[in-house]
């Protein structure tokens, strides 16, 4: 089964950053915000999602479809490109501390999207989420150009 059949088992609805998602899970002992979430989330051939920081811990994990190309900026402004997938050094995971700003993108040549599932420690917020412009990037990280132009 491709990626994309998978996204029509579920009603999907447009994400902030781009993609589509539906919420799946989150878990709440106490009052307050839950302590964890995960989302179904759904990256299109050609397809960019934005440069964005939260204010939890992320996983992303591999469920179907082609390999994604994941850059991160960790707290101290180190460039980090992870692949995410089943192709050679590609991980079926990837972990992003509270605070980092990542972005992926996915060729347009492949012949499907990635279907991923997204795990916060806490749960996501939108209050705790911060997007970037694509200037504002490039000002901050200069080698965040090559997103864009790779």
């Amino acid at each position: 089964m491709k990626a994309k059949d998978l996204i029509k088992n579920y009603s999907m609805e447009q994400h902030i950053e781009n993609g589509v998602f539906i919420e799946q899970h989150y878990t709440s002992d106490t009052p307050g915000r839950a302590e964890s979430g995960s989302i179904y989330y759904y990256v299109a051939p050609g397809e960019t999602t934005e440069f964005h920081r939260i204010d939890c811990d992320e996983y992303w994990c591999y469920n179907a479809g082609s390999t994604i190309e994941i850059w991160s900026f960790d707290i101290d402004g180190a460039l980090h490109k992870h692949f995410l997938g089943t192709d050679k050094n590609a991980t079926p995971f990837v972990f992003f501390r509270r605070g980092e700003i990542f972005a992926s993108r996915l060729s347009a040549e492949c012949d499907d999207g990635t279907f991923i599932t997204c795990i916060t420690v806490p749960r996501f917020t939108y209050d705790g989420f911060e997007a970037f412009e694509k200037e504002q990037m490039i000002k901050m990280y200069p080698e965040s150009a090559n997103f864009w132009n790779d």
